[in-house]
């Protein structure tokens, strides 16, 4: 008996120290922190409640502990068994505690991703409410390991080596050091009660066939698999670091800032350096990083793309090969869809992340000569001079009339229109003009034509047309042109 009790003391023992040093070593909970714990009443969970105060003690942290529970109404009384774990340890150890349930559970295919979503929206609420500064969750080693192997297995991205990472984004998590075992036994240990979720055993969900049907394989190649899966995402979390410094050096030779348009929304994060801040946005010279070597090229692409969709953005192999091709093709303007709302877009010689722009569409208005009129939020006037007028400017009309009553109609392009440009012998499609006086494509649904009688005479930025040129028999001369307006 005496050697049973010395044992279960040294495996407590032995587990409060390896969380205490691997705390410590990576700084995953900092002095005076606001610490919430996600608890969902299982093991980890429940270990973790009693292993973090225990690293507290130990380190001298001076942690103001606070817990999170989400009951997700979908096992019933085995939904509540688990809240009233939770309830009664906070209880006890005079922990505060926010629970947040459901009144329907989620449904569908997705229910892990989904509930994975709710808790941690509920955990960023608290922390928003000024009441936390980190949230700590109870992954472990086996927990890591499942998700080194998920992405691998689904992402031809290097980056799913990294899977997850001790404390990143205002998140903390101190178990990745121990494993599923060990947490469990260190329960029984302790008489720390915890439940066990039965949809954890199933192989209804992708996660568990990891779980539950590939490891134990791999584990009759190396028992200590897991470990090692661990130990290899360290590893890349650790040359990660060396990546980011070499790709913070070619950022400084490709990225260009870009400005905004008016009424342009900020798209997301933005890389500067390794980590990301707000704007400006940024583009990428596509020519600067040809010059760069392969490797370096897909990093930056890569970069880019989660200026937008943020770091936690696993990018495929697939959509990094699209982006490649979309850097190297011939100038112009072209697209990638990237998912979550956004694409790439290459302007010609620059790449840059927006997000997809919806239909855009304002109804034609009629335009009277000698008079202006509003159309999608520009100003414009038309005059009608008599005899022949003309200006050299691209951006405003001079239109040759026969007379003065003539219809004219703003609106934008359709698809299909045709214009024959000054000095051009056949008709063009507007959406060629366009790309030929380098309009870019998110400014090209704004575009405004101008109809006359029904025939396009001018496209606006482009040309106008050939058939309405001003010669010097010309009876009226039609001008349009865009009123400044002041700045409000």
């Amino acid at each position: 008996m005496t050697g049973d009790l010395s044992n279960r003391s040294r495996l407590v023992a032995s587990l409060r120290r390896r969380a205490a040093d691997f705390v410590a070593v990576g700084e995953l909970l900092r002095p005076g922190e606001r610490a919430l714990l996600m608890l969902s009443g299982g093991a980890d969970s429940m270990a973790l409640l009693d292993l973090v105060g225990s690293v507290d003690r130990r380190l001298g942290l001076g942690l103001e502990l606070s817990a999170l529970h989400v009951d997700y109404a979908t096992r019933g009384a085995a939904s509540t068994r688990d809240r009233q774990i939770v309830e009664e340890a906070c209880r006890v150890l005079a922990v505060p505690l926010h629970v947040v349930a459901l009144a329907h559970k989620p449904t569908g295919s997705a229910f892990q991703e989904r509930a994975r979503q709710i808790r941690y929206e509920a955990a960023r609420a608290v922390v928003a409410r000024g009441e936390a500064d980190v949230v700590v969750s109870a992954h472990n080693r086996d927990d890591q390991a499942e998700t080194v192997l998920y992405r691998l297995a689904k992402y031809a991205a290097p980056s799913s080596l990294r899977a997850m990472r001790p404390r990143e984004a205002g998140l903390a998590r101190p178990l990745l050091c121990l494993g599923g075992a060990e947490l469990r036994a260190y329960c029984h240990e302790l008489g720390i009660a915890y439940g066990d979720d039965e949809t954890n055993s199933t192989v209804d969900y992708r996660r568990n066939l990891v779980r539950h049907e590939v490891l134990p394989v791999l584990r009759r190649i190396n028992p200590r698999v897991s470990e090692t899966l661990a130990e290899a995402a360290a590893l890349a979390d650790e040359e990660h670091t060396v990546l980011a410094a070499a790709v913070d050096e070619a950022w400084a030779r490709i990225a260009r800032p870009v400005a905004r348009t008016t009424g342009e929304r900020a798209t997301g994060a933005q890389t500067t350096g390794a980590q990301t801040t707000g704007d400006p946005s940024w583009a990428l010279d596509v020519r600067a990083l040809g010059d760069e070597p392969a490797g370096l090229r897909a990093l930056c692409l890569r970069r880019l793309v989660r200026c937008a969709l943020g770091d936690d953005a696993l990018i495929t192999r697939r959509l990094t090969q699209g982006l490649e091709r979309l850097a190297s093709a011939s100038a112009g303007s072209r697209t990638v869809a990237l998912g979550r709302g956004y694409e790439a877009v290459r302007e010609y010689e620059l790449l840059s992340v927006r997000r997809r722009a919806g239909t855009h569409a304002c109804p034609p208005v009629a335009l009277k000569p000698g008079s202006s009129q509003l159309f999608c939020e520009r100003r414009f006037r038309a005059e009608l001079v008599a005899g022949a007028a003309f200006e050299k400017r691209t951006d405003e009309a001079w239109l040759a009339v026969g007379r003065p009553d003539l219809e004219i109609v703003l609106r934008h392009p359709r698809r299909g229109d045709r214009l024959r440009p000054f000095g051009m012998a056949a008709d063009v499609l507007l959406s060629d003009l366009f790309a030929a006086n380098r309009v870019p494509r998110a400014r090209r649904p704004r575009a405004v034509v101008a109809e006359l009688d029904g025939e396009i005479a001018w496209a606006c930025p482009g040309r106008s047309s050939e058939s309405f040129r001003v010669t010097e028999g010309t009876p009226y001369t039609l001008h349009i042109f865009e009123e400044a307006t002041e700045a409000t």
